[in-house]
């Protein structure tokens, strides 16, 4: 069977209802459509989806400070993970976005498997923020990245 056809651009408000979409399948406190928009319109701000046959499956947000990018959200559709779909979503953010030096995130201290997958990347934890998500801790996890270097 022939691999899906995947691309990844930049987010537009056209985005939002797919975007809202796949959050709410992923996340347990998805962003309200207020929230993205004042986030669409941060000048820090690099949001991207990734579509499969044309259909937005993933998206990846992220904010650029001094030289490092955090990572403010991410989310890939459960039947479309484990593809790479939450790689590519990292490698082009980082590419788009010209001297950052670490990349840095927090993920809830109970999800295993992104933790898991953010290892895989070379992210080690640096760190928590008690009742981050309310109910449960954040794990802050970072990566240092050289420009010349292909991570992902």
């Amino acid at each position: 069977m022939a691999s899906p056809v995947v691309a990844v651009r930049e987010m537009t408000l056209e985005d939002l209802p797919a975007v809202m979409e796949v959050d709410g399948r992923c996340m347990s406190a998805p962003w309200s459509a207020g929230v993205w928009r004042g986030e669409l319109a941060s000048p820090l701000g690099l949001h991207l989806v990734a579509e499969v046959e044309g259909r937005v499956v993933a998206q990846i947000g992220t904010k650029r400070i001094l030289d490092e990018l955090h990572v403010t959200t991410l989310a890939v559709l459960p039947e479309h993970r484990r593809h790479g779909l939450g790689r590519a979503l990292l490698r082009a953010a980082l590419e788009r976005t010209e001297g950052a030096r670490r990349v840095v995130l927090e993920v809830r201290s109970r999800n295993e498997g992104a933790i898991l997958f953010y290892r895989s990347l070379g992210f080690a934890a640096v760190g928590t923020r008690p009742r981050y998500y309310g109910d449960d801790d954040a794990l802050v996890m970072s990566l240092d990245v050289s420009p010349q270097e292909e991570r992902f």
